[in-house]
């Protein structure tokens, strides 16, 4: 067995989007927002704004080369490494015709329950599913329905 797996990918892939997607959310963002000062929320109009400013400020920013690896510490992510001992368990998901495999990683952290982390052509399913296999346990899971709404939208 490996003493570690290591592999090099973008964190996420930039999907080129239309004009028409782009005055789609901005129409949907500002009738959320007036409707929010209408009925006397402001404060949600505001957060409405801002989260749209910041979504438009993400689709414009390219995906980030960023280093995985497994190894017999924990998972690293960049500079961050995450113990085995704050994980559950791991589920490696191989979609026949999706162009990223991926590992979903149950953690014990509150704000960051699953991790998505993409594979990269470096290393294959098997051979990740293998080496996890030896620290954390595996168990059947799907990506939160928030990352399928995202994908949906766009994001």
């Amino acid at each position: 067995m490996e003493e570690k797996l290591s592999w090099e990918t973008l964190d996420h892939i930039k999907e080129n989007k239309s004009s028409d997607w782009f005055w789609i959310i901005g129409i949907i963002t500002i009738a959320g927002a007036v409707l929010a000062i209408f009925f006397g929320n402001i404060l949600l109009g505001l957060i409405i704004l801002l989260s749209a400013f910041a979504s438009f400020m993400f689709m414009n920013t390219p995906g980030k080369l960023e280093n995985y690896e497994l190894n017999k510490k924990g998972v690293r992510i960049g500079e961050t490494i995450y113990p085995y001992s704050t994980l559950k368990s791991y589920c490696v998901v191989d979609e026949d015709g999706y162009d990223r495999d991926r590992i979903l990683i149950k953690s014990e952290k509150l704000l960051m329950p699953i991790m998505i982390i993409p594979l990269g052509n470096e290393v294959t399913v098997d051979e990740v599913d293998e080496f996890l296999s030896e620290y954390v346990e595996e168990e059947q899971m799907i990506e939160p329905p928030t990352y399928h709404i995202m994908s949906w939208l766009g994001f």
